[in-house]
């Protein structure tokens, strides 16, 4: 049986069964145990012993020397007796005992000694003795003349009737616990069925399968998660064939170009100069750094990219920046501002990543940044994180879409030029590398115009390692 229905539908059958059999049996072993003491008690049995025993007390006054005529009351020297339903019973149905009205034995058929204290539990199960109105004794028939007594034909037939109704009961409620459990399983196995189909859509390319979710039980939590699962692998199908379709176009713009200036040069239309050759050489620079862009978040992509942190001294570090990047700045005629205060404690870090960020920032910085205008990189221990800025004064984002900065291929440019938007990589690697320590990065717009992005590193002495939010503005650090 493959069918998830099925099986549980046999389980549930199976419970049912054992506990309709088990309560059917219990209940009728017990309603004839009470309807064999019941017919004990009150079937005429121990009439003749009651009314003999209430003689001899009401001629002796007392139940002493009652056990003497014990046997001859018990009908054990005298004539055989027959049950109600004519068969002779044996001497052992006729066993009893003789208690006082304080519940002390004074006779017992099996045994001469009077001895021992009735519970009033066994008092409830016999035969009051009565003289004169008031009760003088009580007889106790043995425990094994309730299994002995044998029964007449009615009382036989009340009994068969009684488990004829147990059991016609028992077999009504497998038939509605089976409906009830058919019910309840279906209403589990349909939305799993459901489920079924939609993972069977996904595995063959429909992305776009949901599922409704009703409730909140776990079938409805399984429902949601599929649908968050579905939602993710579309969104991140959507994602690798856009960035398929923005790794071609970035490669094919500087390919079309080396190889349109080569073919020119090689038929003559372009000379074969150092300054043709140069574009060439420019292009394929953009090309490997482009490929170098890729390999990076590739390998971040697969956990595969590596740190190596050592202590770092910020002072020396942002000295090494700025030597590296004055000289573009002063290129372009763009004052660039270091405001590192001194005393920032050595950080863990890897050097190189550190520095492939900032590097990152101050590209785009330099590139957007007026001739006459000023790119600032501040540094600064906050609430025991170091917070890293740099803010320029060029045209800016506008803020709803500073969230895509971070996004693979976006440019703020429509037309996707890589002269005025570069690959559209760099700020996407800085998050990750700048994730990898620990920190947080994001941008905010500067006061007066321009773009600033903020990053932290979380790995400073007793950090907890929670993102900091610093005051927006360029600030400088005296």
């Amino acid at each position: 049986m493959r069918s998830l229905f099925g099986k549980g539908m046999l389980a549930f059958l199976l419970v049912v069964l054992v506990a309709v059999g088990t309560a059917a049996f219990l209940v009728g072993r017990m309603t004839e145990s009470e309807f064999r003491q019941y017919a004990l008690l009150h079937g005429g049995v121990w009439d003749r012993q009651v009314a003999e025993l209430s003689a001899y007390f009401a001629a002796q006054g007392s139940w002493q020397g009652v056990q003497e005529i014990i046997e001859t009351v018990s009908g054990g020297g005298g004539p055989r007796q027959y049950g109600p339903g004519g068969g002779p019973m044996r001497p052992a149905q006729l066993d009893f005992r003789l208690v006082d009205a304080a519940g002390q034995v004074v006779g017992d058929t099996q045994s001469p000694r009077q001895e021992g204290t009735v519970s009033p539990n066994d008092l409830e199960r016999s035969l009051p003795i009565e003289v004169d109105g008031q009760v003088v004794g009580y007889l106790l028939p043995a425990p094994d003349a309730v299994t002995a007594l044998p029964l007449d034909a009615p009382q036989a037939a009340f009994l068969q009737r009684v488990r004829t109704i147990l059991w016609v009961g028992g077999l009504a409620g497998l038939g509605a616990a089976l409906v009830v459990g058919g019910l309840l399983f279906r209403s589990i196995v349909s939305p799993l069925r459901r489920l079924t189909s939609a993972s069977q859509a996904v595995a063959r390319g429909d992305l776009s399968a949901r599922l409704s979710v009703r409730g909140q039980d776990e079938v409805a939590q399984l429902a949601a998660a599929f649908n968050q699962m579905a939602e993710e692998l579309d969104r991140t199908e959507t994602a690798r064939r856009n960035q398929t379709a923005d790794v071609a176009h970035e490669l094919r713009t500087p390919l079309t170009l080396i190889q349109g200036t080569l073919e020119a040069m090689l038929d003559g239309v372009y000379p074969v100069d150092r300054q043709n050759l140069l574009v060439v050489l420019d292009q394929a620079n953009m090309l490997r750094r482009l490929v170098e862009d890729l390999r990076v978040l590739a390998l971040a992509d697969a956990g595969q990219l590596r740190l190596y942190p050592a202590p770092l001294d910020l002072a020396d570090f942002f000295r090494g920046v700025e030597q590296a990047y004055q000289p573009r700045a002063q290129e372009r005629a763009v004052a660039l501002v270091f405001a590192v205060p001194p005393g920032l404690p050595i950080i863990s870090a890897d050097r190189d990543r550190l520095a492939q960020v900032v590097g990152n920032l101050l590209d785009n910085a330099l590139r957007y940044a007026p001739a006459g205008g000023r790119i600032s990189v501040t540094a600064l221990a906050v609430d025991e994180a170091l917070a890293i800025r740099v803010a320029d004064d060029g045209p800016g984002v506008s803020p709803e879409l500073l969230p895509q900065l971070f996004e693979r291929f976006w440019r703020g440019d429509p037309a996707r030029r890589q002269e005025t938007g570069g690959s559209g990589l760099g700020l996407s690697i800085a998050r990750q590398i700048v994730e990898m320590h620990g920190g947080r990065i994001w941008a905010e717009t500067t006061p007066g115009g321009g773009l600033t992005v903020v990053f932290t590193l979380a790995n400073l002495p007793g950090n907890s390692g929670a993102p900091h939010r610093l005051p927006s503005g360029v600030f400088q650090i005296s």
